[in-house]
């Protein structure tokens, strides 16, 4: 459990208010904005429109560009309106759609524009296509009015990866040639694709040294070439994606850890390490998308009604029901053994993960739930949804169909029950990094991808309770583990979220702040909430000298080190960009930098270093930052670390340090995450 020197008011102050910012990433993804399409970012340059459209849901970036009364669309999602009738508004015709490799975490609308605009469809020369199309070479172009698309080899993420270089005619307002280049997954902002998506034509070992290659192509454009990737955080095709959808190659050189490093093995060994498990229904994908999409029939978004009996006869035949209702309505009466994935979040990519792909599905819900999952669905190729069921549980029940309830447990009864002793198992089914961050305490983890280990792990007969961050994994764990056979299932109500929210201890290395909201990095601070010497109370936080020396590869450039021991024993050994100050000058130094900007303190064993950290939370009050002290200081930096072997920035120096004007200013998150979540809530 956390252990903070405070006083004993100010403690009790904490603990009745604290909370944490968000824990999953994947929240912004819960509005309806989400599950549309929305123009995330546009630019005209002479006669070239250039439009990216943001699916929040699937994390997903694609592009239409016009000229000249032609257009071209880019890695296009598979229900394809929006690029019909924005290219009909800007007075052009879909002559091509392009795809920058084959991809496998959503299906593509290729074919569906072929046929119903007649675009011809180009991908790389090497992607093994069953479909009509154009195999392009590496530095192939083709034209769409005023630009000129080249395509360039790009493999590491897969085989087949291009990027398309768009080259607009010279004019005052065009400051690179080529101007944008569309990377796939070949490069995202902040970080490169997953090379372990080959389906077995290659080990990822093989793939990372082509991206290693495809790195140094992308350091050959112009610094002011703008990056637009086809996906942004939360997308599991990558690990440590930033929010932003675009940048540029010279920002990419600066921040994007993958430009720093400079040996293949070392490149390599980077990015084989810390992959989370792809979701099964990726290999589907691929392969759908290979030998090219069957048209959509998007009229029919309702699957037909179905009676209880042919739900049972469904079941017989191997169906899953997907409860598509709130969990608060799935807790109180459930058909036995459904999964409930609320339609909210990601939807699709969580009902494509926990359950098996090739299923017959039978949706639980509202015409309104259940229309929007099917029309979902088949953005990742589940079209295999037999019917809905209305949400008449008592009728199911009365056609013989087990009707089961699952408690949901508030944190107040929890919390009084562990101090009991007489808790059910807890099992935390979130994903390692975010456990590691912040847990209830030291009970079981199980990933919600793991699932099938719950019946090789935990007892069918004993009570069991599933935390996440919202219960909306939760909820989905009750019913996978009701298809294993388990008897007394329960969620925690509200996650841990509500967890932190009533102010209940936690274990982990997370921030954690006094007040109703937690502040994100570089906002205001407003509440009303009374607190210690009325102001809101901070307190820092310890950082592993391992997480310390990973971040760094990550972000160098995102944090600020001071060292406050003497120049003596600063001069014999510091951490890499450590900048040496004096204790007392800490302050102005935090002052003068970003709130971007992470903050840490180290002395030889941390003693000094907690209080400097202490005093300059102090001082600055609402002036939210983010600040931490090096748990055991240099010395035990230097034993886990230095001593074995922990790859660190060698190079980096004091200089590396922002400044009061970075260029450009820090853009990681403030909360330190060894990689970025997966997708869920």
């Amino acid at each position: 459990m956390r252990n903070h020197t405070l006083g004993a008011v100010a403690l009790a102050a904490l603990m009745t208010t604290a909370t944490t910012r968000a824990q999953d990433a994947e929240k912004a993804a819960h509005g309806d904005e989400a599950a549309t399409p929305q123009i995330s970012y546009e630019r005209r340059a002479g006669d070239v429109l250039l439009r990216q459209y943001q699916l929040g849901c699937l994390s997903q970036l694609t592009y239409l560009i016009v000229s000249g009364g032609e257009a071209l669309v880019v890695d296009p999602q598979r229900d394809v309106d929006h690029y019909l009738r924005d290219a009909k508004a800007l007075g052009a015709q879909i002559k091509y759609v392009a795809l920058t490799h084959t991809n496998a975490d959503f299906v593509a609308g290729h074919t569906e524009l072929a046929a119903r605009a007649g675009a011809q469809i180009l991908i790389s020369a090497e992607s093994g296509s069953e479909f009509p199309h154009r195999g392009m070479q590496d530095k192939e172009s083709v034209t769409v009015g005023a630009a000129r698309i080249e395509f360039i080899a790009t493999p590491g993420h897969t085989f087949d990866a291009m990027s398309l270089l768009v080259h607009v005619p010279r004019a005052a307002d065009v400051e690179a040639d080529p101007l944008w280049v569309l990377t796939g997954d070949a490069l995202f902002i902040g970080s490169i694709g997953r090379p372990d998506l080959a389906q077995g034509e290659a080990s990822p070992m093989t793939l990372a040294s082509r991206a290693f290659d495809s790195v140094q192509r992308f350091a050959t454009l112009p610094d002011a070439t703008i990056v637009l990737p086809s996906h942004g955080a939360g997308s599991l095709c990558g690990a440590h994606l930033s929010p932003d959808t675009s940048s540029t190659i010279g920002r990419e050189k600066i921040e994007n850890p993958y430009f720093q490093i400079k040996s293949r093995a070392a490149f390599i060994a980077r990015d084989v390490s810390g992959l989370a498990p792809a979701p099964q229904y990726f290999a589907y994908n691929v392969a759908l998308n290979r030998k090219g999409p069957p048209v959509v029939d998007w009229t029919a978004e309702m699957p037909r009604a179905l009676t209880p009996a042919d739900v049972k006869q469904a079941l017989r035949d191997g169906a899953w029901i997907v409860d598509l209702r709130p969990g608060r309505e799935y807790s109180k009466a459930h058909i036995e053994g459904s999964i409930n994935v609320s339609v909210r979040g990601r939807l699709d990519t969580w009902t494509g993960i926990v359950i098996p792909f090739t299923a017959p599905l039978v949706l639980v819900g509202s015409p309104d739930e259940v229309r929007e999952a099917a029309f979902r669905f088949k953005r990742i190729g589940l079209d295999h949804v037999v019917g809905h069921l209305a949400t008449d549980i008592e009728g199911a029940r009365a056609a013989g169909l087990t009707i089961r309830s699952a408690e949901l447990v508030s944190p107040a009864a929890l919390a009084q029950r562990i101090a009991h002793g007489d808790e059910p198992i807890l099992v935390d089914v979130r994903t390692a990094e975010e456990h590691a961050e912040l847990a209830i305490g030291e009970y079981a983890h199980i990933e919600l991808t793991n699932w099938e280990h719950f019946g090789e792990v935990l007892d069918r007969d004993m009570p069991v309770l599933f935390v996440c961050n919202s219960a909306y994994r939760s909820s989905m764990a009750v019913g996978l583990a009701e298809r294993l056979g388990f008897r007394h299932v329960s969620s925690l109500e509200g996650g841990l979220d509500a967890w932190l929210d009533a102010g209940l201890p936690v274990y982990g290395t997370a921030s954690v702040c006094a007040g109703p909201v937690c502040p994100a990095p570089g906002a205001s601070v407003k509440t009303s909430t009374p607190s210690v010497a009325g102001a809101v109370l901070t307190l820092p936080e310890p950082i592993e000298p391992l997480q310390l020396a990973a971040l760094l590869l990550d972000q160098p450039r995102g944090f600020a080190i001071y060292d406050v021991r003497p120049a003596w024993q600063y001069d014999e050994y510091h951490l890499p960009g450590a900048l040496n100050v004096a204790p007392g000058e800490v302050l102005a130094h935090v002052k003068s930098l970003p709130r971007t900007t992470r903050i840490v303190i180290v002395d030889r064993d941390g003693t000094i270093a907690w209080a400097v950290a202490g005093a300059v939370l102090g001082e600055l009050g609402a002036d939210f930052r983010s600040v931490r002290v090096v748990a055991g200081g240099t010395a035990r930096f230097w034993r886990e670390v230095e001593i074995a072997g922990q790859a660190v920035p060698a190079a980096l120096g004091a200089q590396s340090v922002p400044t009061t004007t970075p260029a450009p200013p820090p853009t990681a998150p403030a909360k330190p995450a060894p990689k970025k979540r997966s997708a869920g809530c």
